[in-house]
């Protein structure tokens, strides 16, 4: 695959046959959602999503060891899991050569309609495996403010406060925090429908924290393509894969209309897409 075929791109194709075409080190940054082998499909909403396709599975350990030999040294990954997949997933991004810093827990925009709805604890966070090749700061940002006065000397000895949060915290839940995925309102509003869609004004905050502008991030299981216009808003190229060609049509429009809409100038908040409020 030549190199400006990288920038902006998404292939209606298995993840796992375009990983072999990008060349070692190509992207900045990684920020997906594999399948986990459970056919999601929820039955809680009185509109059934159906059953994602791909949704069986994938060889995850070659998905780890490809993930790590796109992305450049000194550079980050997310990967969202589950909590029974997590040891198997941990287990395989080690393996591939990743240093897993956290466990990041973020809030859903809605609780989860799946599993045993009488005998077990609803879900409603998203698990994000958290992970760097080699090590990259993260990115000053104007996203959060700290509670205190900037300039306060928090003790003796230490650098005043600053203004904004140069480290958050692992779990994101409250009114100061995104939430991880949209709900069911929203996709109505919208006219987006998919099981697991992911809210696009929480990955702009972790591609703003990890990823400069003009850098690429790749999402292998782009879905309706959340990913893609959280990096287009933010004025990064995208590159990923859907599988599902429903999916895939949805996911180019809406980073089509994303990189129109960013104009050259960054577009973190007000746009139509959803950045914030929805």
């Amino acid at each position: 695959m030549r190199t400006e075929e990288l920038y902006n791109g998404i292939y209606c194709m298995d993840c796992m046959e375009l990983l072999p075409q990008i060349p070692d080190g190509s992207v900045s940054m990684i920020l997906t959602d594999p399948p986990y082998g459970i056919s999601y499909q929820n039955h809680f909403t009185k509109r059934k999503h159906r059953v994602l396709t791909g949704d069986e599975g994938i060889d995850y350990g070659k998905f780890a060891r490809e993930s790590y030999r796109i992305l450049k040294v000194d550079s980050h990954a997310y990967f969202f899991t589950r909590f029974d997949c997590y040891p198997y997933h941990y287990e395989c991004l080690i393996q591939a050569g990743f240093s897993i810093k956290n466990c990041m827990v973020v809030e859903k925009g809605t609780v989860g309609g799946i599993g045993d709805l009488k005998g077990s604890y609803a879900n409603n966070a998203e698990w994000i495996i958290f992970c760097q090749k080699g090590r990259r700061p993260f990115n000053q940002t104007t996203l959060l403010e700290n509670r205190k006065k900037e300039g306060t000397i928090y003790c003796a000895g230490r650098k005043p406060g600053k203004r904004y949060k140069t480290r958050f915290n692992a779990c994101w839940f409250g009114p100061e925090y995104p939430k991880a995925t949209y709900n069911s309102v929203w996709q109505k509003q919208h006219g987006i429908y998919h099981p697991t869609i992911k809210n696009v004004e929480f990955l702009s905050w972790l591609v703003q924290i990890s990823s400069q502008p003009g850098e690429l991030i790749f999402d292998g299981f782009m879905g309706s393509g959340s990913t893609a216009v959280a990096a287009a808003l933010a004025g990064r190229g995208y590159l990923g894969a859907e599988i599902d060609r429903s999916y895939f049509a949805i996911a180019k429009k809406r980073a089509g209309e994303a990189v129109t809409v960013y104009g050259g100038q960054h577009a973190y908040r007000g746009s139509p897409y959803g950045i914030c409020g929805d």
